[in-house]
């Protein structure tokens, strides 16, 4: 006969002998409840709509800007489209995602657990060819004398080079950490469900002074909970008394507790509630500003951790500085049409960028002679602004 540990291990999956004490007990269904009566696991938190949405908007957010690999030569950078990671980070990380695709998921798993995984495959030279995410329960990472390792499930022991990993702070899944605030939220929700799969009928008791025997009791029971799922009105039966025994949405203040509980997850995510379609104090004077606080104090850091990553792993340390990653942010700081004409007339007056350069970040075709810089003075070319100068020298000095 199988045992207890046998059995569910039928249902659980392999996990190399990695149990988390916080986790294991919710995941048997022995213990792990929150306050609110609610188990709450990575999977399960994404029912709430508040969590996915955090979730999703911080992943697909840092996974669509570009990262791109670059190469530093003197004062000139450009894009280092012949070096190895440059296709695996920007297009194609493996034969069977995209590389958006790919990010996405990598970010999600550090989201829900603190940590993600993907293995680098490389080739005999040692070039990496290929990014393959890995399931967070699949990887355990040890000490072997004073190197750290990863015992990954069904490939083995992987080295530390070939283990491309992102993590947030303290390495901690943030579901676990706050697991009573999405636990009430988890409640809330269900109350609300319940309420209205009730026929929003609240519980109560139905009491008479009169003695009954089982079966009768048996029958008027039946009855009442099948009246309950329905509209209308509700009919006692003669001699009965209903007395209401739970409080009702209003008195319970059940909108007031799902909005508090969704901004609670907000702060956790670090999203504003605006970009989650949670109603909160946004105006048309300030959402722009909370876009761009959200640009760089959520999606920077996390874009930064992965550069870094990037940078440790797959580009070579005697290609390092000056080859080295980084996400293109400029879409995501990008202003409305009459913010971004007014930067590139100011950028194009001071000479900082060209014709060309300007159109090129609006995905515009090069013009003839566009190549140039210019600045404010008659619009001028740089290369001829000391002619210039000197001619108004002499003029001036021809006056006196």
């Amino acid at each position: 006969m199988a045992t207890i540990l046998e059995r569910l291990g039928i249902q659980k999956r392999a996990r190399v002998g990695k149990f988390d004490s916080q986790t294991i007990g919710a995941e048997l269904g022995v213990y792990g409840m929150t306050a609110s009566g609610i188990t709450v696991s990575e999977q399960g938190a994404l029912a709430i709509s508040t969590v996915y949405a955090c979730i999703y908007r911080i992943a697909s957010t840092v996974s669509s800007l570009s990262l791109n690999i670059y190469l530093r030569e003197g004062n000139r950078v450009t894009l280092a489209e012949s070096h190895p990671a440059y296709d695996l980070c920007k297009y194609e990380p493996n034969s069977y995602q995209t590389a958006m695709e790919f990010w996405e998921r990598l970010y999600s798993s550090a989201l829900m657990y603190g940590v993600g995984y993907a293995m680098i495959t490389r080739d005999n030279s040692g070039r990496p060819v290929a990014l393959d995410l890995l399931d967070y329960y699949d990887v355990e990472p040890k000490l072997v004398g004073n190197e750290k390792v990863y015992s990954v499930q069904g490939v083995g022991v992987v080295r530390p080079e070939n283990m491309l990993e992102i993590c947030n702070l303290f390495r901690m899944s943030p579901i676990r950490l706050h697991r009573e605030n999405l636990g009430l939220a988890k409640s809330a929700q269900d109350f609300g469900a319940e309420y209205f799969g009730s026929g929003g009928q609240m519980t109560g008791i139905l009491s008479t002074d009169q003695p009954l025997k089982k079966e009768q009791m048996d029958v008027i029971q039946e009855s009442w909970k099948k009246a309950q799922t329905q509209a209308g009105t509700k009919l006692l039966p003669f001699g009965f008394k209903y007395n209401r025994i739970s409080i009702s949405p209003d008195e319970a203040q059940f909108n007031e507790t799902r909005k508090f509980q969704a901004e609670e997850i907000c702060r956790i995510f670090s999203v504003p509630p605006d970009l989650v379609q949670v109603p909160g104090q946004s105006t048309f004077n300030n959402v722009e500003q909370q876009h761009i606080q959200f640009a760089r104090h959520t999606i920077q850091p996390w874009a930064v951790r992965l550069q870094q990553e990037v940078d440790r792993k797959l580009i070579a340390s005697f290609d390092r500085p000056q080859v080295y990653s980084r996400h293109d942010m400029t879409d995501l700081y990008r202003g409305d049409m009459a913010a971004r004409a007014n930067f590139y007339t100011q950028m194009l007056q001071a000479g900082v960028l060209s014709i060309n350069e300007a159109r090129a970040k609006e995905d515009l075709n090069p013009v003839a002679g566009g190549d140039i810089h210019t600045v404010q003075v008659n619009q001028i070319a740089l290369s001829e602004f000391g002619a210039y100068s000197q001619k108004i020298a002499n003029e001036n000095t021809g006056s006196i």
